[in-house]
């Protein structure tokens, strides 16, 4: 709390709990000027109970008192919602009073719950346990009170007669964090507790090191797989954990991660892996990529030759010989799309696969399936850029390039 600029407003997110009743109280005690911001999403039958709280607390010490009524549906995961709603009216207080940031009331419990259910997960994040201050959805956060107990933040309460609510969603054991809490951290002693901050801060030091040769490493890597082989396999699997964060902007559990270590030490030649719904990590050519894992395919079709810009190629009157198309009346209407499996062109030294030139010039295959075709009316492969056109349609005297 001391380390709170007093000239700063800050916004304070306030459920009507025990949390952040007392957090509320400290703050109006230490002189903090704060907007106080409560959502009530009117889920549970205590909800305007906890509402009502917050408000009376903050006319009695003339608090402002921001409350956001949520009526939105819900659509996917209940706390991943709830988090969004909340996060993005901080968001909107904090450019409308111009804050320095919010403060919030995750304590010690909190802090082990998240650690424990990391080390359950195996997820690999940046941090172990919950942060002292940072940055969630745009919103700069602060937590103050990471250093106390949830059983010292009610004795707090009783001591200074602040009234609080008890969410009784939290009483059941419907949610993961709930288990967690109710069947290993309230069994806890204080001092078991202590031991284990100061383990999750010792651990932090070491991973923060970590992460920082991971960064180092990754600001000169070109892509190489060798170059990963060579790495311990802590390092390695924090290179590939930052690596897929940066690409995909998600976090893998660490299953997937050993997963990826044994395909990257001991798989030979070219695969591919999905990450999550909509990405791809692969291997080619000796390099490891990640690609969105999209339907890329497109298909033009022209009645008559036009000057014509696409995301994925351009029509025009210059480019190289290996660009370059003659075109017949007969040939039209021509249709230019994307490569397709199996596609074959004859060439004047006979006929290729578009697959074996792609193997040849060691294209990648993010680049394949967006790689222009052009067939003719008769659905024959008349041109793939910078293979060439097929040898009824070249001439010295080309009618158009198609540059890719």
């Amino acid at each position: 709390m001391e380390t709170l600029d007093l000239h700063k407003v800050y916004i304070i997110g306030v459920s009507g709990g025990p949390d952040s009743m007392a957090l509320l109280d400290m703050c109006r005690r230490h002189g903090v000027s704060m907007v106080v911001a409560h959502v009530n999403y009117q889920k549970r039958e205590s909800a305007a109970r906890d509402m009502q709280i917050v408000q009376d607390y903050c006319k009695q010490y003339g608090i402002a008192c921001e409350v956001y009524m949520q009526n939105k549906q819900c659509t996917y995961n209940f706390q991943a919602f709830a988090r969004d709603v909340r996060y993005a009216f901080y968001r909107s207080l904090c450019e409308i009073y111009h804050a320095q940031g919010v403060l919030l009331a995750h304590q010690m419990d909190d802090h082990i719950e998240t650690y424990l259910m990391q080390k359950e997960t195996k997820r690999l994040g940046s941090y172990y346990g919950i942060r002292k201050k940072g940055i969630v959805l745009g919103v700069k956060v602060y937590r103050p009170l990471l250093t106390k107990s949830k059983k010292q933040l009610e004795e707090y309460c009783a001591q200074h007669g602040v009234e609080y609510g008890i969410d009784e969603s939290n009483l059941s054991d419907d949610y993961a964090r709930n288990r967690m809490r109710h069947h290993v951290v309230d069994k806890m002693t204080t001092k078991e507790k202590q031991a284990l901050c100061d383990t999750i801060e010792q651990e932090n030091k070491a991973w923060q090191a970590l992460c920082l040769k991971c960064q180092s490493f990754l600001s000169t890597w070109n892509g190489s797989i060798a170059s990963l082989q060579d790495l311990e396999e802590e390092m390695l699997m924090q290179v590939l954990a930052q690596f897929i964060f940066e690409q995909c902007a998600m976090h893998v559990s660490r299953k997937e991660l050993v997963t990826l270590k044994e395909l990257i030490c001991h798989h030979a030649n070219q695969w591919t892996r999905d990450i999550g719904s909509s990405y791809l990590i692969y291997s080619e050519y000796g390099k490891l990529c990640c690609d969105v894992k999209e339907d890329v395919s497109y298909s033009y079709t022209l009645q008559t030759l036009e000057e014509l810009h696409t995301p994925y190629f351009h029509i025009g009157k210059e480019g190289k010989g290996s660009e370059a198309l003659t075109l017949y009346e007969a040939d039209f209407p021509i249709t230019i799309r994307s490569y397709r499996q199996g596609d074959r062109i004859a060439m004047r030294f006979g006929s290729k696969r578009v697959s074996r030139w792609f193997i040849d010039r060691k294209i990648p295959q993010a680049v394949r399936r967006r790689y222009p075709i052009v067939e003719n009316a008769q659905g024959k492969v008349i041109l793939v850029p910078n293979l060439g056109c097929d040898i009824a349609h070249f001439s010295n005297n080309p009618t158009c390039f198609v540059v890719k």
